[in-house]
């Protein structure tokens, strides 16, 4: 795999087929750009009805070229690029660039051909990037036949979906610092996916950091795994377009209600460490940061400015990221006072009262081991535009900073309110790379990315992850009596439940009152009925739900109140029977666990506070199957209502080990029974010691 992507990728030959000679057409500023960028290669066109193009021979045809050809770079109309596909098989190509849109992203017609095509190149060995894409930039060969004009060299490998996207990137990226080792647009991702340049880029020692612009994934299963083994080494950034919900997804259960597209993707991201940002301007800062290759090992951040405001703008930004702004220690305090103005303060935040202590008051916080990382705010190296008499010492001081932090190993983040402004002071700093961030938050967004990362590398090497295949080794699947149902039936889903050590309350299904009454009496009182029917999947609004019945009369009352409810509520329904379960009338919290088969990443589970309100409350955590420990932990404290679980106001804290138990065992569920495509445990009761499933809603593909 390493070997032919690696040609594709630095290929020493490359066939543009079908460039125009029109100057203003999109084939022949690629090929202008290619030759202006330096390609390092040789580079050949194909187009039938010309001689020369750009002072480049033109061939009639890839077969009429001599010598191997690595990259073929196709921008035909589509109606020929199956036979443009033909040819390159025939000359042996590595890889196949396809330009050319209108296949899967258009309709059925196209997909279908697009499936074609990519079938004839694979079993020929030959990886396609496309169709519909923009192309790529190789910085090893000084390629670029990819629409997004000059790029700066560096060592940011950049996967996209979109050629407008990549633009928004690496020019305001460039401007700021950025240098790319490669740019991607995978377009349709016909073959070539994000898993597969990941690792590729994983291995690749011109790259340090991975950005990926995300639209959607093909097989996020394999995603997942590159980015996990990936982040262990190298950080992996992640903007996502197109966060809306699917609106095909099914709703008959809570969990197909509430989780969108977007909520399963933010798991994964969680699950595998993927640094995931909100926009573009954030992702660079973001990749900013990480090229400064100072990693922080803690979350505690060091904050100095001039002024009380931005202190506190910057202290608030911090909090809202979870990162820590600790009081300097007794000695750095000490030697604080000593660089700093009478009416400055030492705490942290530091406010220097002016800028004339910049350097010293920032090597003295850095060396203190509280601190992790520095932020700088407010009007660094820029008050020379209110008095030109500061310039000069402005020069100075900044010229110090630099050296500071190219000694440092840890990271400093700085924000001016000036930086908008080109100068000469500034310049030093982007003579130094020492980027300037774009406002306070934008800083400390930086800053908590870098904490972030931190924190996703240490959990991937310290963990080993559970393998889907062997948990699915031993198991067998559950079979359900009635496979003409896509609903599984209460009683028998808690049957299945029971295997995996998911226990309910004791109940029976009854036909009759003088059943109901009978089991009631057998297993006491309080007791509560339920409808049993593949007819009414929501029994508590169809008023078939009776709780906390304490006789034969509120029985009789409650069984003839559910009959008829069921069959007002839907004619004729197909009814089992009634369901009688003992009342689980013990102190505790109601939670709910759920499960759906999402079409990108497969099993995936859910875990909130249940009961009625958790659709609309939506207070819940998800990940992908399988599951572990410390999955299962962090998905239980995720939640906003956590402290509802550990005990408030006199509460006793239920057994959160249970919780967790459940989770794992759900997740086990799930993987070794694809056939299941939602499911609700809803609600488990979660108590002092324990927990019991009263609820159950189960969904077959």
């Amino acid at each position: 795999m390493k070997d032919s992507l690696y040609r594709v990728l630095n290929p020493r030959s490359v066939a543009v087929i079908g460039v125009s000679r029109n100057e203003a057409s999109f084939s022949n500023q690629i090929v202008s750009i290619t030759k202006e960028c330096g390609y390092k290669g040789k580079l050949y066109l194909i187009n039938p009805n010309a001689n020369y193009i750009l002072d480049l021979k033109c061939y009639s045809s890839i077969l009429k070229v001599p010598g191997e050809i690595d990259v073929a770079v196709i921008m035909v109309p589509k109606k020929i690029v199956s036979l443009s596909i033909d040819e390159c098989i025939k000359k042996g190509v590595k890889g196949i660039v396809i330009i050319t849109g209108g296949f899967a992203e258009q309709n059925g017609i196209g997909k279908k051909h697009q499936e074609e095509i990519v079938k004839k190149a694979n079993k020929k060995g030959i990886r396609i990037i496309g169709p519909n894409t923009l192309g790529f930039y190789s910085t090893t060969e000084n390629l670029n036949v990819i629409q997004s004009g000059w790029i700066k060299k560096g060592d940011i490998a950049l996967i996209t979906q979109s050629g407008n996207v990549s633009q928004s990137i690496t020019f305001p990226g460039g401007e700021r610092g950025l240098g790319f080792s490669y740019v991607v647009d995978l377009g349709n991702q016909a073959d070539l996916e994000f898993h597969d340049l990941i690792r590729f880029f994983r291995e690749d020692n011109n790259t340090n950091i991975i950005a990926l612009h995300i639209e959607s994934l093909r097989n996020g299963r394999k995603f997942i795994e590159e980015v996990r083994e990936t982040v262990k080494v190298k950080p992996v950034v992640v903007l996502k377009g197109g966060r809306t919900e699917r609106s095909a997804k099914l709703i008959s259960s809570h969990t197909g209600a509430i989780a969108g597209d977007d909520d399963v993707y933010q798991a994964a991201f969680r699950q595998c460490g993927a640094i995931q940002v909100e926009s573009i301007l954030e992702l660079i800062s973001v990749l900013l940061a990480l090229d400064q290759k100072k990693i922080p090992k803690g979350n505690s951040i060091g904050i100095i400015s001039e002024g009380g405001g931005d202190l506190a703008v910057t202290s608030d930004a911090c909090i809202k990221k979870n990162l820590v702004v600790p009081e300097l220690s007794t000695k750095t305090q000490e030697l604080l006072k000593d660089v700093l103005p009478a009416n400055g303060s030492t705490i942290n935040p530091v406010d220097l009262a002016g800028w004339e202590s910049v350097v010293e008051a920032s090597e003295i916080i850095l060396k203190d081991e509280l601190i992790n990382g520095l932020v700088i705010v407010g009007g660094f190296a820029g008050f020379f535009n209110i008095s030109s008499s500061e310039l000069e010492k402005e020069e100075e001081f900044v010229r110090r900073m630099c050296k500071l932090i190219s000694k440092t190993k840890k990271p400093v983040i700085i924000y001016s309110c000036f930086s908008s402004k080109k100068s000469k002071t500034f310049k030093i700093l982007e003579d130094n790379k020492v980027p300037l961030f774009l406002d306070h938050h934008d800083a400390v967004a930086a800053i908590a990315a870098l904490v972030r990362y931190n924190e996703f590398k240490l959990r991937m090497k310290e963990r080993s992850f559970l393998s889907e295949l062997n948990i699915h080794s031993g198991a067998e699947s559950f079979k359900y009596e009635n496979t003409t149902d896509k609903i599984v039936l209460e009683p028998f889903a808690k049957q299945i439940l029971k295997k995996y050590d998911l226990l309910s309350p004791q109940e029976k299904i009854v036909k009759n009152i003088n059943e109901t009454v009978k089991f009631a009496e057998e297993i006491g009182y309080p007791v509560c009925l339920k409808i049993v029917s593949k007819d009414i999947i929501h029994k508590s609004d169809a008023g078939c739900v009776k709780l906390g019945l304490i006789s034969s009369d509120e029985i009789e009352t409650a069984f003839s109140d559910i009959m008829n409810n069921a069959k007002s509520f839907i004619k004729n329904p197909d009814i089992a029977g009634i369901l009688v379960s003992k009342m689980d009338t013990e102190e505790g919290v109601e939670i709910i666990i759920g499960g759906l088969n999402d079409p990108v990443f497969g099993q995936v589970i859910m875990f909130g506070i249940g009961g009625i309100f958790v659709e609309l409350l939506k207070d819940v955590s998800f990940r992908i199957c399988p599951i572990d420990e410390i999955d299962a932990d962090e998905m239980i404290r995720e939640i906003r209502c956590f402290p509802i679980l550990t005990g408030i106001r006199g509460k006793t804290s239920v057994d959160l080990e249970s919780i967790k138990k459940a989770l794992i065992n759900v997740s086990r569920l799930l993987i070794e029974n694809p056939q299941i495509l939602q499911l609700d445990l809803n609600p488990i009761k979660v108590h002092k010691e324990g927990l019991l499933v009263l609820d159950v809603r189960l969904t077959l593909k």
